[in-house]
């Protein structure tokens, strides 16, 4: 009956995390539609810089059974913000309603000092408000950067620690806020958040670790400028057309089993269709080369009879859409694949890629991804693309 009760314990922590993560997609969504429409400020142009402390208190979400024996305590933490919004009408700001951005400082405890220690990580965070008068806001946070877990997996001393396997890993985190400037110089706010720790595979065993937490928040403001009085007009349409060429590579470890680190190659080729000056919709076609794919893949089929694989087990070819958000010159993506060719079967006939780019010279870009089987990560891939324009006529 106790085993029972855990398992029950686990599908209703998954299915919290499960609805937490869709409301926060719905915002973003939201938000997005929204974003059809542009903020033109009446003042002149002003920077509002702050800073935001923030006590944590949540939970550490099962991914398995072992899992909820382990967890004997809630996580507890602190994170520091410093940000600014820019109020002019020639940033790209303005094209998402002159957003929140910063970088920040976070720290908790994992649910387990002594098999999973603490986590911290530095990192730029965007806000977006979805809702604002001139005290009252309602917003959400995107935030991706380099984390630190204090106790990892080690055979001999920490066996029990299947989520982490190295000290560094990435930071990614997601929340939800609502504030109120109670004085010029200051506010208060309620939020929430779910934060994630994860190698992306680098090396297994990688659960990765979510924390699910509520936390309060006070807010100094710099100066003592309210939110600035907004109206809203129709974002100028753009017509631009861009062939987008990406080559990636990356290490990463097959399982927990097998300590080999096994390299993956990619050409990723996409054609960009321009809605506005801030997304782009598209279609593609990657190629990957993976030594490391078919030993997860039958892996998750249960089947170890293969030892050796040959080059032609090492190619999925897939065909994709994709959905790009731009914030001046970088831009975040998501592309949905289905498989056209592999010989090792796939735990799923689609599966998700999602990472950053940014523009470094010209139409030269760089990028960072991660190549997932759905809530698993396969790899992390670094790359480098160049962008064609093939039209560019825009029109408002």
């Amino acid at each position: 009956m106790y085993v029972i009760g855990l398992r029950a314990s686990i599908k209703v922590l998954v299915k919290i995390k499960e609805l937490w993560v869709t409301v926060s997609l719905l915002f973003v969504v939201l938000s997005v539609v929204k974003g059809q429409y542009t903020a033109k400020v009446e003042q002149e142009s002003i920077i509002d810089k702050s800073l935001t402390v923030r006590l944590h208190r949540g939970i550490v979400l099962p991914f398995h059974d072992r899992m909820v024996y382990l967890i004997n305590d809630f996580s507890n933490g602190i994170e520091v913000n410093y940000g600014r919004r820019s109020f002019s009408d020639t940033s790209w700001e303005r094209d998402f309603n002159y957003p929140e951005l910063g970088i920040g400082f976070f720290y908790a405890t994992l649910g387990n000092n002594e098999v999973y220690g603490s986590g911290m990580a530095l990192f730029p965070y965007l806000n977006q408000f979805i809702y604002q008068s001139s005290r009252f806001s309602a917003e959400y946070k995107l935030s991706l950067g380099l984390g630190y877990v204090t106790k990892i997996y080690d055979q001999d001393t920490n066996p029990y620690n299947e989520n982490i396997s190295t000290h560094f890993n990435a930071y990614i985190g997601l929340g939800f806020m609502l504030n109120y400037r109670v004085l010029d110089h200051l506010s208060i706010e309620v939020h929430s958040a779910l934060t994630h720790f994860s190698n992306g595979a680098a090396r297994k065993p990688n659960w990765g670790i979510n924390l699910l937490s509520t936390s309060i928040g006070a807010k100094y403001y710099f100066n003592t400028n309210t939110n600035p009085v907004i109206d809203k007009i129709q974002a100028p349409k753009s017509r631009e057309h861009e062939l987008l060429i990406v080559a990636s590579a990356g290490r990463c470890q097959s399982s927990s089993y097998n300590s080999s680190k096994y390299l993956n190659l990619g050409i990723n080729i996409s054609y960009l269709r321009h809605l506005n000056s801030k997304k782009a919709i598209g279609i593609g076609f990657d190629q990957i080369y993976s030594e490391s794919i078919p030993y997860s893949w039958i892996s998750f089929w249960g089947d170890d009879s293969y030892t050796s694989f040959g080059t032609s087990d090492y190619l999925v070819s897939s065909v994709f859409v994709s959905y790009n958000v731009y914030l001046g010159k970088a831009s975040a993506y998501v592309n949905m694949g289905a498989y056209v060719f592999s010989k090792v079967e796939p735990p799923q006939p689609v599966y998700p890629r999602i990472g950053v780019r940014y523009k470094l010279i010209d139409r030269l870009v760089a990028s960072l991804g991660i190549k997932a089987s759905f809530f698993a990560s396969e790899f992390l891939e670094f790359g480098l693309g160049y962008s064609f324009d093939l039209k560019n006529k825009k029109h408002e």
